[in-house]
Order: C-alpha cells, then sequence, then structure tokens
C-alpha cells in the first residue's frame, strides 16, 4: 500500500505533509535511522572499521561516496585531489565484512549482512569541493529517506562535505517549493533531519542549509578532533584522553587488539605499512615520508586518525545515549546550542575533571576507556566463532524510573538492577554528572548495599532545580564493557 501513496505523494497528487503515524513504522524496529556520508580518506576509513561493528545497534539506511575540500574526483581530466576511488567502501571494507559476518552473527543476529549493507551504498556528489549541481545516486536516496513516512528523526552524518546532504534538500525545495503545502512539508522535513558534521568541510551549509533550512538541527562536532583526529607529535606531546588512558592509543594496545583478524588488518596506525588511493607518497605508513610531512609520525602503530567518530558516538547505545537531546552526555560528549536560528549545536569546551578543575574535552575524554574497551571486544567477535567466547555488554537500569522528586535536604534512595549475558561479575557505581543538572554544585552520592545508592539533597538547592545521577556498571572481561542508566532528580 505504502508504495502507492508514495508514488502519489511524489507526483504531487496528495497532500505533502508526512504522516505521523504508519504501518512501516510499527513494522521497524526502534533502532536510530542513520546515513553515512564520507570522502573516504584513511580517517574515515578507521572510523568505518569501527562503525560497521556497531550497525547491530543502529539502522544504516545509506552509505554514501561524497566530497569535502580535502578529498575531490574530479572531471577526468586530471583535476582531482587526493581523490581515494568509489570502490573502497564496496571492494576493501565489504569484502573482509563479508567474511567475519557469520562470527559477528554468533554474537548478535541483528548484524546486517553484506548484502543488505552494499544495498545502501551510493555515489553521491564527488566532482569538487561542494559540488551539489545536480542530483545523484546518494542524493536522491537521502531525498527519498527525507520524504517517506517513516515517523524516526534521520541522522545525517557528514563525515566530509555537506554537500550531497544539501542536494536531496535542494531538490526537495525545487521539487515542493511551490506547492501549497510547502510550509507544512519543509516543517517537517526540518523535524525529521539532523546534520551530524565532522566539521563543515565545504561551503554548503553556509552557503546553502543555512538561509534555506535554518530550523534544521546541525551539531558541528570538530572539536573532537583533539582527540579523534590526526595523532602528530607536533611538540606538543601524545597524550590523548586521561593520562592514565593514554595506553588505548598506543602500538602496544592498538596493534594486538584491533589490527588483527582478517577485518582488524584493514584498520589503519602510523607506520603499519599500509597506504591509501589517493596519497601516493604514503605519509601515514612510511616514516621518511611521514617526518617531512605536516604531520609528524608518532611510533609504528600509534592511533592515527578517526575523526569520524565524532558523527556517531553520539548515536551509539549504551544507555546514556539520547540524540534527541544533545544537551546530556555519552560517549558522543555534550553539545550545546550555538545559535537558535539556524539551529546550531557545538560540543560543550570543558567539564569538570577527576581532580575537580576544569578539563578541556573532558566531555569527551572521560569515556577513552570504556569506548577503546568496547571497540576491542566487538573486534575480538570477528575472530571468535562461539558466542561463549566474547565478551558481551551488561545491561544497568535504575528501577526509580528516568525522574524522581524530592526536597531540599532530604535524601533519595536509588535502586537500580543489572544483569551480564556472560555472568561475569558487574562493578556498579553511582556518580553525578554536574553539567546535566542545573543544581550548580555537588552532592553526596553514597553506595548502599548491592545495586543501592543514596543521595542527599544540599539543603540549598531550589525547587525546580535537577541533579543528574548516573549508574555505571562495568563487567570483568578480558575487555571491560560499560553500560549506564541515568536518573534526574527534581527538587520540589
Amino acid at each position: 500500500m505504502w508504495s502507492i501513496v508514495h508514488r502519489l505523494f511524489t507526483l504531487g497528487l496528495i497532500a505533502t505533509t508526512l504522516p505521523a503515524v504508519s504501518s512501516y513504522a510499527i513494522s521497524k524496529s526502534a533502532k536510530l535511522r542513520t546515513v553515512v556520508t564520507t570522502d573516504m580518506e584513511q580517517d574515515d576509513l578507521a572510523s568505518l572499521i569501527r562503525y560497521l561493528l556497531y550497525t547491530n545497534d543502529l539502522d544504516t539506511q545509506g552509505i554514501i561516496y561524497s566530497s569535502s575540500v580535502f578529498h575531490w574526483a574530479g572531471n577526468g581530466n586530471g583535476t582531482s585531489l587526493r581523490w581515494t576511488g568509489t570502490r573502497t567502501i564496496e571492494d576493501i571494507v565489504f569484502k573482509a565484512y563479508a567474511e567475519v559476518y557469520p562470527n559477528l552473527r554468533r554474537h548478535d543476529p541483528s548484524y546486517p549482512t553484506t548484502k543488505e549493507l552494499l544495498s545502501t551504498v551510493r555515489i553521491g556528489n564527488i566532482d569538487f569541493e561542494g559540488e551539489m549541481d545536480k542530483d545523484t545516486a546518494g542524493s536522491d536516496l537521502i531525498k527519498e529517506l527525507l520524504l517517506d513516512n517513516d515517523p524516526r528523526k534521520l541522522y545525517l552524518q557528514a563525515w566530509g562535505g555537506t554537500n550531497t546532504i544539501a542536494r536531496a534538500l535542494k531538490s526537495i525545495e525545487d521539487r515542493y517549493s511551490k506547492s501549497p503545502n510547502w510550509a507544512q512539508t519543509k516543517e517537517a522535513i526540518s523535524r525529521k533531519a539532523v546534520i551530524m558534521a565532522s566539521g563543515f568541510q565545504d561551503d554548503t551549509y553556509v552557503d546553502y542549509i543555512t538561509p534555506h533550512w535554518p530550523l534544521i538541527r546541525v551539531e558541528e562536532l570538530s572539536a573532537g578532533y583533539a582527540l579523534w583526529s590526526y595523532n602528530c607529535n607536533k611538540g606538543q606531546g601524545n597524550v590523548r584522553g586521561l593520562p592514565d588512558d593514554n595506553l588505548y592509543f598506543t602500538g602496544e594496545w592498538i596493534r594486538p587488539n584491533i589490527e588483527m583478524g582478517p577485518y582488524g588488518k584493514l584498520y589503519r596506525a602510523w607506520l603499519d605499512g599500509q597506504s591509501m588511493p589517493g596519497d601516493p607518497k604514503d605519509i601515514f605508513g612510511n616514516e621518511t615520508a611521514a617526518a617531512a610531512s605536516w604531520c609528524k609520525p608518532l611510533g609504528p602503530y600509534d592511533f592515527l586518525s578517526e575523526g569520524d567518530n565524532v558523527a556517531f558516538n553520539p548515536l551509539l547505545t549504551t544507555g546514556l545515549q539520547d540524540p534527541t537531546n544533545p544537551k546530556l552526555g555519552g560517549w558522543g560528549g555534550r553539545a550545546k546550542q550555538n545559535s537558535t536560528f539556524p539551529n546550531l549545536w557545538v560540543m560543550a569546551e570543558s567539564e569538570i575533571g577527576q581532580n575537580g578543575t576544569e578539563v578541556d574535552l573532558y566531555t569527551m575524554s572521560r569515556w577513552i576507556a570504556p569506548i577503546q574497551n568496547d571497540f576491542a571486544a566487538r573486534m575480538q567477535w570477528t575472530v571468535t566463532p562461539k558466542y561463549s567466547d566474547g565478551n558481551h555488554a551488561p545491561s544497568v537500569e535504575i528501577l526509580n524510573g528516568g525522574s524522581v522528586k524530592g526536597l531540599p535536604g532530604a535524601t533519595v534512595t536509588l535502586t537500580g538492577a543489572v544483569h551480564d549475558p556472560d555472568n561475569d561479575n558487574v562493578n556498579i557505581s553511582w556518580w553525578q554528572y554536574l553539567e546535566e543538572g542545573t543544581y550548580p554544585g555537588t552532592v553526596a552520592v553514597a553506595a548502599q548495599g548491592e545495586n543501592r545508592a543514596s543521595v542527599n539533597i544540599p539543603a540549598n538547592a531550589k525547587r525546580g532545580q535537577t541533579i543528574s545521577i548516573i549508574m555505571e556498571g562495568t563487567d570483568d572481561g578480558q575487555f571491560p564493557l560499560t553500560r549506564y542508566d541515568r536518573v534526574f532528580i527534581q527538587v520540589i
């Protein structure tokens, strides 16, 4: 039935508002719906290696080649810039994914098949930086997804430029802007689309999206580059994250835990001998070339770059994620609204660290150990055919619900429940996420027996203020896995 309705809709023969409820929505899972656009340089390749290990938790509906200020295909007359081609995903990444898919499926049967993933791949606007002059297979796919009747938000990841996304939006505007229902259609699409950009890598956000679609929420997350982007030795040291967590960026950890097996060996690390099309001098795999480049080499197999993780980390299922509310923290960090018109969000600059002082980018770096251990555990799945030989994350739940109320000076008792699918021991901790609440001070949080905690609401707390409390559970597997739940205490 829907195919008929969609045909009439696209012909303009029925109203162009998007339905709020449909049989399609009922039949689909509750997974977050997303599209990846990528200029497919080597840090995109490394991010894609990680991303595909989380496609069991996400509904990936498009993986689209696009261009950027750093990479474009050109017009075929020698005008390309560091272009890596339009077969890397299919011929390299998916070939290895297909090899390890039987193992991944044993750990979670909801992993998409290689065929399903291949069906999402398109070539978008790749000719030049910011090119959005014509419709492409990639822009058409995004357009169709924005116009379909799935009520879920569509998270559009921009790992390169936003030009293919912009082209899709322009095609919709060109087709429907003269319709009497254009205002409703535009409003519905502006609510549906969320752009998660690892930086603005062309001018199409400023030149087109901002003036024509100002109400689309856009998260510009390039501040996360300081953590995830090219790990160069620029005279400032190479410590990423917390000092105790720098192990996770060293070759000592990367090589045995990530660059292993038929899938993990595709991952890029410093001086690992691999090369990427478009970089013939191989500045990241060859010590002599790298020493002469803008990005000085670190030790062999040290962390190189996954700059585009910033676009999908906010979507990952951890118990903290709530992409509908960027103000909340999680593996993707907390965002803050930069402007309401256009609807632009950026990363919070700092948070209070373990030593009680402001730490730059702590909103992301505080999660390094759980993020990297989770990545390593999933990489182990690729070479582990038995479920019982892998580690799988615990589930953590606060039984009080997402919100409880309390008076100033009162004590609130919280109770949690934990389940580990491997019957591992799970260490539980309770802590205040200061920046998520509106009460400006710290509160006393005390564990009380197994899976219980008490929180003392300060006497000076004011009616209407909130206190965010996190329940965190970490198992004792080879790569400890961590999940969370959150409750807000409302002061009454």
